[in-house]
């Protein structure tokens, strides 16, 4: 073991050797680039320590982008196809070209910082999927270190980046009422009618299956989805809170019944051809529809929509154009209709499928003004005399 200074280099000509193992596989490690003695002498010392609590030193140099592979690989068996496209893509397009080429032992964690900050700079990603980055990145190199391939995960030290959420869109009574009278001649009607009435997922709705609609007792079962590729149906929910019955009002119920009926008699009429997957929303022919075809549909009638409202402003109406918002945007209104009813958190929560009431922290713009109405409904009904008329409170 030996700190030497190399006279042949003027930038940071301090480097190191040391020997590890016997005999014949005894074999000399020489790291260099340091600017002082100093330096040097403490990454000797580290290194010596990592190797003293069992530091598998060739597993060290594994580049990142290979462990990854096999990161990847591991979590197939445990998530759905779903999220695994999103953690491929997120570790493909924006891990990987940064840290992929250094080896696990390498990575620091100023380096996962560096990629943070040049994430946020450019605005390539949202909070959220910075979120999902650096939890594929810690989880990875916890790994790493649990299999002795590193001493300790550099990503542990690091701040999850700060998530700071978009403004929520969502349409009152009256622009949700606009749009289902629209949208009533398309054949996916009903997908936007359950997306307002029932709060479901996209992928719930795609997936819902005749069995598990049941208009008579007018409660639906959420037991498998659609997958965002639209072609596998995925088996559960997106979490195990998913896994719900969602009660239906009796418009919906009455709609859904309708529905089940055409599908049958497409059913029969197709038979020859038909896919049979038990599906409500389906095609012509029994196959799921498609995701992409179901938002082009919703983007279209808010095109008609807003082309006819156009005519009406340029005849001097004063009216204004339907916002134009997402289809999960759809649950999010149906959310804030819930509020405006004053329904029970928890409630929400069940009927939405989520974990926990935490999720309405998201909705806490939207909940002062509500505070508010109520307010104005509560002075109303207590300071009203029996005949109507508002009362006089005396000063005292």
């Amino acid at each position: 073991m030996a700190v030497i200074k190399d006279k042949n280099v003027k930038v940071n000509p301090w480097y190191f050797t040391i020997e590890v193992g016997k005999g014949s596989e005894r074999k000399r490690i020489k790291r260099r680039g340091f600017k002082r003695k100093q330096d040097a002498t403490e990454a000797e010392r580290a290194l010596l320590n990592e190797l003293g609590q069992g530091l598998n030193l060739d597993a060290s140099k594994t580049l990142y982008r290979d462990f990854m592979q096999d990161f990847l690989r591991d979590k197939k068996a445990r998530v759905k196809q779903g999220t695994l496209d999103t953690y491929t893509a997120l570790i493909k397009n924006h891990i990987l070209p940064t840290l992929g080429d250094l080896q696990l032992g390498s990575i620091t964690p100023r380096h996962i910082q560096n990629l943070y900050n040049d994430i946020i700079e450019s605005g390539r990603l949202s909070g959220e999927n910075l979120q999902k980055v650096h939890t594929l990145i810690n989880e990875s190199l916890k790994k790493a270190a649990g299999w002795d391939m590193i001493i300790k995960n550099p990503a542990a030290v690091v701040d999850r980046p700060i998530a700071t959420l978009k403004e929520m869109l969502y349409w009152t009574d009256t622009e949700s009422h606009m749009f289902l009278e629209a949208a009533k001649v398309d054949p996916l009607y009903c997908a936007f009618l359950l997306a307002i009435t029932a709060g479901m997922r996209q992928g719930e709705i795609l997936g819902l299956r005749i069995q598990d609609s049941d208009t008579k007792n007018r409660t639906i079962s959420v037991r498998q989805i659609l997958n965002h590729n639209g072609k596998d149906i995925e088996p559960g929910a997106k979490s195990a809170s998913g896994i719900r019955a969602i009660g239906i009002d009796k418009v919906t119920a009455a709609e859904l019944g309708e529905l089940g009926h055409r599908v049958k008699e497409r059913k029969m009429l197709n038979r020859d051809i038909y896919e049979d997957n038990d599906l409500l929303i389906c095609t012509e022919l029994g196959t799921p529809v498609s995701p992409r075809n179901l938002n082009r549909s919703f983007y279209r009638i808010i095109k008609k929509i807003n082309v006819a409202i156009t005519k009406r402003i340029e005849n001097g109406e004063q009216v204004e154009l339907l916002k134009k918002i997402r289809f999960h945007d759809l649950r999010h209104t149906h959310v804030v209709m819930l509020l405006k009813m004053n329904e029970n958190s928890k409630r929400i929560a069940e009927r939405m499928g989520w974990s926990s009431i935490k999720m309405l922290d998201r909705y806490s713009h939207i909940t002062p003004h509500m505070q508010q109405e109520t307010a104005e409904a509560f002075g109303e009904m207590f300071f009203a005399a029996p005949n109507g008329t508002s009362k006089e409170v005396n000063s005292l």
